[in-house]
C-alpha cells in the first residue's frame, strides 16, 4: 500500500513539474509576442537632432 501512494505521490509531482514548465514557456512566449506588438504600436518618431 505504501509504493502505491509513493508511486502516486512521485506521479503528481512530475505532472506538476511539466505543468510549470508549459506555463513558463508559455509565459516567455507571451511576453515575446507583447513586444513586437508594443513595437508596432509605438509610433514612428523623427529623428532629433
Amino acid at each position: 500500500m505504501i509504493w502505491l501512494l509513493v508511486g502516486l505521490g512521485a506521479a503528481g509531482l512530475l505532472l506538476v513539474g511539466f505543468l510549470a514548465v508549459r506555463v513558463f514557456v508559455a509565459a516567455r512566449g507571451l511576453g515575446a509576442e507583447i513586444e513586437r506588438a508594443k513595437s508596432r504600436m509605438d509610433p514612428i518618431r523623427p529623428p532629433e537632432g
